[in-house]
């Protein structure tokens, strides 16, 4: 199905809450489908994303989930109440978009990739090998690691954490990863509150199957593996808001700020509003 008829689709079957008068101008694609330029295009965008070492670089901006300023609070169990369990999808949009934005920097062609781990194509090989092999034309990939450098921490109870290290991975067997029917059944909760409790559930075992960075809160941000992984979470989101609407979102969190970025949770609620679609988004809302 084109992405012209997807997005004519959107707008005939989904309420007003939903609808928007801008223009999708990025469409997020499934890492498995890039053709060999686009994926060329994307790697080297990294990289040169990468490269930066001032506060529109990939370290600065993969630091806003973990060390040094942990804005992602919304993951620490010990202190985690259900207005900031609401919290979660909404900020790691808020985030992508942003990280998105500053990759664009570098190539305005390229956009963030989604990696689905409940795939039939996950389930045999794990990683996508465009993320999991560490040379490319024998240069280093950089979708395979990232070299984190953290001089100061300001976690809370961590002052004085100092990382240069690179991130790295330990993922279990691919026989392990969570089956399509996992988030088949997540579509049909109709409660935001229960559906966002069971997505971040879903999106734990990913983290726990990748291991290493991953598995860390405080280092997971900086590897290139993560952002694809969040923006199939988000994915999931949006095909979920399209079936169901933004009707039992809490009112008490619409206004809440997404430090560190300039965006409220009712801002992000419409990611046409953000300027971006998924390839078939809405194509899965129809036929899935």
């Amino acid at each position: 199905m084109s992405l012209v008829l997807q997005n004519l689709l959107y707008y005939l079957i989904n309420n007003s809450s939903l609808s928007s008068n801008n223009s999708v101008v990025i469409i997020r694609k499934n890492i498995s489908n890039y053709l060999p330029n686009e994926l060329l295009e994307f790697r080297n965008a990294m990289e040169k994303f990468m490269a930066i070492r001032d506060n529109r670089g990939y370290n600065h901006i993969a630091g806003f989930h973990g060390a040094p300023d942990f804005y992602c609070w919304h993951h620490q169990r010990n202190d985690r109440t259900v207005l900031r369990a609401r919290l979660f999808l909404p900020w790691h949009r808020a985030y992508l978009k942003y990280l998105e934005d500053h990759l664009r920097d570098s190539n305005t062609q390229v956009s963030q990739p989604w990696w689905d781990p409940s795939s039939p194509l996950s389930h045999r090989e794990g990683i996508p090998k465009s993320y999991s092999a560490l040379t490319i034309n024998r240069k280093k990939n950089p979708l395979s690691s990232f070299r984190i450098f953290v001089p100061r921490s300001s976690v809370p109870g961590l002052p004085n954490i100092t990382l240069d290290e690179d991130s790295f991975r330990d993922p279990s067997p691919p026989s392990e990863l969570p089956e399509p029917s996992i988030v088949d059944s997540l579509y049909e909760e109709e409660d935001f509150g229960i559906f966002s409790d069971k997505l971040e559930d879903y999106h734990d075992r990913i983290h726990v199957w990748c291991g290493g960075s991953m598995a860390d809160v405080i280092t997971a941000g900086f590897d290139p593996i993560f952002h694809a992984h969040h923006c199939n979470i988000d994915r999931i989101w949006w095909i979920w808001q399209l079936r169901h609407g933004n009707s039992t979102m809490p009112s008490n969190i619409l206004d809440l700020p997404l430090p560190p970025f300039n965006y409220t949770v009712k801002d992000v609620l419409n990611i046409y509003d953000l300027g971006y679609d998924y390839a078939t988004a809405s194509a899965e809302v129809v036929t899935g």
